[in-house]
């Protein structure tokens, strides 16, 4: 259970936890803290921090007694998945109300050929599972938890696939303004391969963009989630690629698409020169 600061205490830091124990009995703890990010760990009980491979001989003592209350609470309802991915299940449900003693909620899970097992106990109404694989299919319900471990029913259960997700990319390039002189439109051309839609492989005329004014040129592609690519703008040819503001080559510009808050990722590129843009107006010769 990891600990949060509660509040300075002279010169130390003081940091609280809870948990809902589910066992009747008496049980030792200690508290373990680490100063290098994980890599290792100090323990600590009442006395101090403890020595390398020293037991406490001051742990804390925790005693859990059975609770008078027996009544189960409310079954959870409107269980949802708000979006599934190789990044994570996300899950919500409409929050138990009116019940003083309600603790939490248990997610269950379960996936073809396996019994439901319980996967988490959180305390907010959502909950993302991170342990899932791409393509399979996983089934969710949750119950309600109270202070004596009564528990409710298991909500309607839900489906989710952790398949990779859609993301529509909008490319918006400014060009130089002696663009429009060349009579040319505006490309892309890259790896484009790796989208939706058949595009072209490095086809410096096989993907025009949209031209919304004299230096603003539009283009919107879709694709998976996490798919890397390559590209550049060209003027329908690679005698006329995108150059730097002194004429020179440059790199690839890359791009990792990312479904973000709500499927859209926006970008938003300038070029300053073309390749032979000499011969309508710009400064760059061959």
């Amino acid at each position: 259970m990891r600990a949060t600061f509660s509040k300075d205490a002279g010169n130390n830091d003081e940091f609280k936890a809870s948990f809902l124990p589910d066992v009747v009995g008496s049980f030792d703890y200690v508290y373990r803290y680490s100063t290098t990010g994980g890599r290792t760990w100090l323990y600590t009980d009442q006395s101090g921090p403890l020595a390398a491979g020293a037991l406490p001989t001051q742990p804390g003592r925790l005693t859990v007694s059975a609770g008078a209350d027996t009544t189960a609470p409310a079954t959870p309802t409107g269980l949802r998945v708000d979006s599934a991915s190789p990044a994570g299940v996300v899950l919500s449900w409409d929050a138990v109300t009116g019940d003083a003693s309600l603790y939490g909620y248990e997610v269950r899970r379960s996936s073809a050929g396996s019994d439901p097992a319980t996967v988490a106990l959180v305390t907010a109404s959502t909950f993302t599972d991170t342990s899932v694989q791409q393509g399979v299919a996983y089934t969710y319900t949750v119950r309600a938890v109270d202070g004596s471990f009564n528990r409710s029913a298991d909500s309607a259960a839900v489906t989710a696939v952790a398949e990779l997700r859609t993301v529509t990319v909008v490319f918006t390039v400014t060009v130089p303004a002696h663009t429009d002189t060349s009579g040319f439109a505006v490309n892309i051309a890259g790896s484009l391969n790796r989208l939706d839609g058949g595009l072209p492989e490095w086809n410096p005329g096989g993907a025009a963009l949209t031209r919304l004014n004299a230096t603003t040129w539009q283009i919107t592609v879709t694709g998976k989630e996490f798919t890397q690519i390559e590209y550049k703008y060209a003027l329908g040819s690679w005698d006329y690629v995108e150059k730097d503001g002194v004429c020179g080559e440059i790199a690839n510009r890359q791009l990792t698409l990312g479904y973000g808050a709500n499927g859209t990722q926006s970008v938003s590129d300038t070029v300053q020169n073309w390749r032979n843009s000499a011969n309508f107006g710009g400064t760059c010769g061959n």
